[in-house]
This record gives structure tokens, C-alpha cells and sequence, in this order.
């Protein structure tokens, strides 16, 4: 009876599921009476069947990162320099430093009408003093004839001008400011200008009322050569795109340093319409400085400029003449007439000669012939000029005389 309670206890009794595999869980108690022993059963393995495993909830692999390889440090480019920025000129701060200095000038002469009445004709320029005792420079058509000068300070004031001498050939006039200024640009030979650099106009364009007109350019060519007011030529002139308007003539052309580095003289425009020529849009000249300062040398102690002369009249060799013509040469100055009685006729020069140099400088242009008489030889002085002549090169000396005054 016992055994086979226990046996029915043993077959009705459910296994407890197991936590881990390895671990077996005991059987549970059967109940009995409280008095009976208690006895353990043992497994029956006809009977008990295997535990089934619980299932666990297994976490997914975790992926595990893969350190990559540690790069060799390595020394960084350095970084390029940041490009300069684009600085605009500042042209308002060199103005005030400089304008002192302009003068507006107002030219008076005398003039006849076709009926022979006498009357004033008014002419408008500008300068520029460039010494503290009062000296300022014009151009010579601004003046010319005049009985009257009045110059127009910056503060408004009015002053009598002098005339001190004025040369038509370099289109420039000196007069003498009275009274002491503290603001003056004075004059610079060495003047170094390239192609590109900002310029500065100032002057009294078109006489109008309120101050000078301040334009701003580059200088766009050095070395240029045009028809002067007097028909004579002007050499050796800077081109530059500044504005320049009637009544700017005899104006100071200045760098952006306020050092002077031109004289204002004359501009090209017109052309178009019409006319059948090209549209010129204000092409600006100004004397440069080298000429400035000769011009104004000469007229301050002597009153007037004395120019080497040869009493010539010349042009250009034009390379594709030379070859045209079967010349040996490509360059050099041609003699298109000679004056007789004059240094070159009695030196034997004749037409049809080319100058190839003149005192051992090479000549290739009526501009070098002439940058040397003007700077480099003077009136009396006797020089060799090497000449081609029919085929063969042949040298003469020749005494230059004064260039006659008109």
C-alpha cells in the first residue's frame, strides 16, 4: 500500500523545469498526512521523461569595432597666404593735402573787333605753386597775351599774378604769386611714372563756381607726342585716361603720394557722327616733369628758354619704306628740308639724309633727336652727327645754333 502510494505520488508528479542545464532541481514533497514519514522517492527512469531546456532569450552578438590602424602623424601643408585685397586709392585725403596749392586763373587781354573797338576778352586756366615764396606753373596758351592776371586762391581770395617768362614751344608760363605759402607741390625731375599708376586731376573745369574739379585716372602711355596749341609739336608727353576739361589746362597732375608728377596741358575727343572719323573719348596729356623743370629753370633766371636748333625740318623713318626702298637701315631720322643759311645747311647736311646718331647717341625717332636737344645739348655746343648718304654712312660736325623765337 505504501509502495504503491509512493509510486502514484512518483507518477503524478510534474519535473520543475530546469534554470541551466547543469543543475538537476529536487522532486517536491507529496502530501501525506502529517504523521506519516516522509519519504524520498526515487527517479524512475522507465518513467520520468528528460527535462526540456527553458527557453532563454539570447542577446544578439554585439559587434565589435574594429579599431583601424592609427595613421603616422603627418606634418599639415601650411596654408597659403590670403590673397591682397583690392585697395581703392584714397584720393580724398591726398586732395586735402594738396589743394592749397591749385590755383584759379583768370587771364585778361585786349582784343579788337571786326570794327576795331577795342575790348576785354577773359580766358580761364589753372596752377599749381611750387615753391613757398609764391612761383606756380601754367601752361603758356593760358596766359598768352594776357594784360591781366588774377589767380583764385582755395580760400577764395584774389591775387594780381606776375608774369615771369613763358615758352610756346614746351606750352608753359612761371608766374609769381605774392606772399608766403605754407602748401606748395614743388617741382621733381627724377619723377619715376610707370604705365598702370593712379593719376590725380585737379583743376578749374569750365570755370565753374565751388572749388576745382578732382577727376581720377592711370597713366596710359608715356612718351607721346602731339600738335600743340601753337602748331609747334609737344614731345615727350604722359597720356592718361583722367578727365581733363577745359579750364584744367596748366592743372597739376599728381600720384597718390601728392607728389607732382605732371603738368595738364591738352586732351583729344571728338570725331564720330558724321564726320567719318573714329569717336575719340577725351585722351588727356600732360608735360612731364623733366621738361617742367628745364622750361621753368630757363624762364625764372633768363625770362625765356633758349633751344638747340639745327634748322631742320624732320620725320621719321618708316620701317617699311627702309625695305621698300632697299635700305640697309630700319631706323633712324630723315631730313625732309633744310633752311638755308641755318646750322645744318652750313654744316652740309642735305635732304634726303638720315641721322643715324648725334654725339654718339643712337637716334631712331624725331623724339630722341629732340629729348636731346631739349636736355642734353644747348645753343653753341658742336657735335658729330653720323649720317647714311647714298648707300654709305658719313659724319659731320655741326655748330647747333638758338631756335629762333616767334
Amino acid at each position: 500500500m505504501l509502495a504503491l502510494m509512493v509510486g502514484v505520488a512518483c507518477s503524478n508528479s510534474t519535473p520543475t523545469a530546469e534554470v541551466e542545464p547543469a543543475t538537476t532541481a529536487a522532486p517536491t514533497e507529496a502530501p501525506t498526512p502529517a504523521t506519516a514519514p516522509e519519504v524520498v522517492a526515487e527517479p524512475v527512469s522507465e518513467e520520468a521523461k528528460p527535462p526540456l531546456p527553458t527557453a532563454t532569450n539570447v542577446p544578439p552578438p554585439t559587434a565589435t569595432a574594429v579599431p583601424e590602424p592609427t595613421a603616422m602623424p603627418t606634418k599639415a601643408p601650411a596654408e597659403p597666404p590670403p590673397a591682397p585685397m583690392l585697395q581703392l586709392p584714397n584720393v580724398a585725403d591726398t586732395v586735402e593735402r594738396v589743394r592749397g596749392a591749385v590755383l584759379s586763373i583768370v587771364a585778361e587781354s585786349i582784343v579788337q573787333d571786326r570794327f576795331g573797338n577795342r575790348r576785354s576778352n577773359f580766358g580761364s586756366g589753372t596752377g599749381v605753386i611750387f615753391s613757398r615764396d609764391g612761383l606756380a606753373l601754367t601752361n603758356n596758351h593760358v596766359i598768352e597775351g594776357a594784360t591781366n592776371i588774377i589767380v583764385t586762391m582755395d580760400d577764395g581770395s584774389q591775387l594780381e599774378a606776375e608774369l615771369l617768362g613763358a615758352d610756346a614751344l614746351a606750352d608753359l608760363a612761371v608766374l609769381r604769386i605774392p606772399g608766403t605759402f605754407e602748401t606748395f607741390l614743388p617741382l621733381n625731375q627724377d619723377v619715376k611714372l610707370r604705365v598702370g599708376e593712379w593719376v590725380i586731376a585737379i583743376g578749374n573745369a569750365l570755370a565753374l563756381p565751388g572749388g576745382p574739379t578732382v577727376t581720377v585716372g592711370v597713366v596710359s602711355a608715356l612718351g607721346r607726342t602731339i600738335g600743340g596749341s601753337g602748331g609747334s609739336p609737344l614731345y615727350d608727353l604722359i597720356q592718361t585716361d583722367t578727365v581733363i576739361n577745359p579750364g584744367n589746362s596748366g592743372g597739376p597732375l599728381i600720384s597718390l603720394e601728392g607728389n607732382l608728377v605732371g603738368i595738364n596741358t591738352a586732351v583729344l575727343r571728338g570725331g564720330g557722327g558724321g564726320s567719318g572719323r573714329p569717336t575719340i573719348e577725351g585722351i588727356g596729356f600732360a608735360i612731364n616733369m623733366e621738361t617742367a623743370v628745364l622750361v621753368s629753370d630757363q624762364l625764372i633766371n633768363d625770362g625765356r628758354v633758349k633751344w638747340a636748333w639745327m634748322g631742320v625740318f624732320l620725320a621719321d623713318l618708316i620701317p617699311e619704306m627702309a625695305a621698300e626702298l632697299g635700305l640697309p637701315i630700319r631706323e633712324g631720322v630723315v631730313i625732309q628740308d633744310v633752311l638755308q643759311g641755318g646750322p645744318s645747311d652750313r654744316a652740309g647736311i642735305r635732304p634726303g639724309d638720315i641721322i643715324l646718331s648725334m654725339d654718339g647717341n643712337k637716334i631712331a625717332t624725331v623724339t630722341d633727336l629732340t629729348r636731346l636737344l631739349r636736355t642734353k645739348f644747348f645753343v653753341g655746343l658742336e657735335i658729330e652727327v653720323e649720317l647714311f648718304r647714298e648707300g654709305s654712312t658719313e659724319t659731320l660736325v655741326l655748330a647747333l645754333g638758338e631756335r629762333p623765337r616767334r
